[in-house]
């Protein structure tokens, strides 16, 4: 099981699209698994203040190497070193059911993909992520890409 690294409690009218355990049984073999973590984030407790197309996921991966000048505060907050992570967002309770089977028939599999993509990373300075956002005047998922990795 993936392990939660935090779950903000959402107001009635909010809802993760997914969950720890759906995440860990679709990426129990991407070369990552054991260094994965997912948070549960509430960028937002009212439907009305969404931005849109709105984040539902975000996964990535990071590395800040520890150098000389590296303050000891920031070591010991976890600033420092390799960390893939997983963020959900939440989503409207109206689109939830949407989201969700969108969810299951391609952004699972696009996450998938890009881990796989992504499985030499490991060890590399910088940065990469991958975003799915969620336009709910169309209803449809789309993605965002970056890739600041050095090397």
């Amino acid at each position: 099981m993936i392990p939660t690294r935090y779950k903000s409690k959402l107001s009635h009218l909010m809802s993760y699209p997914v969950g720890a355990g759906k995440l860990s049984q679709v990426l129990v073999d991407v070369p990552q698994i054991n260094d994965l973590s997912v948070a549960f984030f509430d960028s937002c407790q009212h439907p009305s203040k969404l931005e849109n197309p709105c984040r539902i996921l975000s996964i990535g991966y990071f590395y800040r190497r520890v150098n000389l000048t590296t303050e000891n505060n920031r070591i010991e907050q976890g600033q420092y070193g390799v960390k893939w992570e997983i963020t959900v967002y939440p989503v409207p309770r109206a689109c939830v059911s949407d989201v969700r089977s969108q969810l299951d028939e391609e952004g699972l599999k696009v996450i998938r993909q890009w881990l796989h993509q992504y499985q030499n990373a490991t060890g590399k300075d910088g940065n990469c992520w991958l975003h799915l956002l969620y336009d709910s005047e169309v209803g449809k998922l789309s993605y965002s890409k970056k890739d600041k990795l050095l090397g």
